[in-house]
């Protein structure tokens, strides 16, 4: 059977931003790295799979405040279908943003290898 999935154009923003996180396995990461984050509302962002999936912590930052700049360039939440979904995204992003400057900052953080990453 055919399963065909529909996103609104509205979401298509908040899902690219967080689709690499749906489909990453879960890693070992550094223990100034958490392996997820929550916002308050009770979203939750899988740091160690974004971190695994950019190489480090700083491209991992790099990545998130680049997504983060599309979508104020692209006009921001306000001009999504989705308004919500888009801020809750963001404020997810935020928390995440957080999290990776303390743990790229962190002097316990060592680069992720193979070896780290295997287990």
């Amino acid at each position: 059977m055919k399963a065909s999935i529909h996103i609104k154009h509205g979401r298509l923003i908040p899902a690219a931003i967080l689709s690499a996180t749906f489909f990453a396995t879960d890693v070992l990461a550094d223990d100034a790295c958490p392996q997820l984050v929550e916002s308050r509302a009770g979203s939750v962002f899988n740091m160690s799979a974004f971190i695994k999936d950019k190489g480090s912590p700083e491209a991992a930052l790099n990545a998130a405040r680049e997504a983060v700049t599309k979508v104020n360039r692209g006009g921001g939440c306000r001009v999504l279908s989705d308004v919500p979904a888009c801020e809750e995204t963001l404020k997810l992003a935020s928390v995440a943003i957080e999290a990776l400057q303390t743990c790229a900052a962190s002097r316990v953080h060592r680069p992720m290898n193979n070896s780290q990453a295997n287990g």
